[in-house]
Order: structure tokens, then C-alpha cells, then sequence
């Protein structure tokens, strides 16, 4: 499992990486004139939420029923300071720009 604690890539360096990657399948001998498709790893480049835990993924499904954070955390039975923690860590680990997007994500991914 992934440590938390280490640096994520910035949106730069992913950006980069993947240009490097489409220039190394440009470089790729063709055969006839098929058009070449670039298949990236999409829990490597794109949005994922796999990667939330059992309580974040409790506060994601409140969340998406149209829950407050203090309805969350009334809920739950935890602080509202805590329910925004998790909010901010859900939306860093799956790099999702909104809550919105981390539910659609979410749902994509059978996750809710």
C-alpha cells in the first residue's frame, strides 16, 4: 500500500510524464497507416476513488444523499472539524477538483 505521506506528483509532472509517454508510442514502428491509439493506465493518470477508506467512503455516500457537514458529523458521531478533514482528504487522494466530481468518480467505480 501506498504511504500518504509521500509526495504526490503535481498536475505538472503528471502532464509531462504522459507527454513523454505519447512521444515514446509515436517512436513505435507502425504497421500500414492504422492510426495509433495510446492506452495510459487510467488509475494512474485519471481520477480514481479507490483509494478512500471505509469512513471517508461513509462520509462520501451522506455527502452525496445531499448531507451537510454538520448532518455528517451528527450522523457519524464525530467532529465537524473531522468530517472537513476527511472532505479534504478524499478530494487529494482521487484529485478531484469537487465533491461533485469525487461523486461521480465514485459511482463510475462502483464505489456508491
Amino acid at each position: 500500500m501506498n504511504d500518504p505521506r509521500a509526495k504526490r506528483p503535481t498536475t505538472a509532472d503528471l502532464i509531462d510524464t504522459r507527454h513523454q509517454e505519447w512521444i515514446k508510442s509515436l517512436k513505435v514502428e507502425r504497421k500500414g497507416t492504422e492510426p495509433i491509439v495510446i492506452n495510459l493506465p487510467a488509475d494512474k493518470w485519471g481520477k480514481t476513488a479507490k483509494g478512500l477508506s471505509e469512513r471517508e467512503l461513509e462520509v462520501l455516500q451522506l455527502v452525496s444523499f445531499g448531507c451537510s457537514s454538520a448532518k455528517v458529523a451528527e450522523k457519524l458521531f464525530i467532529s465537524t472539524h473531522t468530517v472537513t478533514n476527511h472532505r479534504k482528504n478524499m478530494l487529494s487522494r482521487s484529485r478531484c477538483g469537487n465533491l461533485a466530481e469525487l461523486v461521480r468518480v465514485a459511482i463510475e467505480e462502483n464505489l456508491l
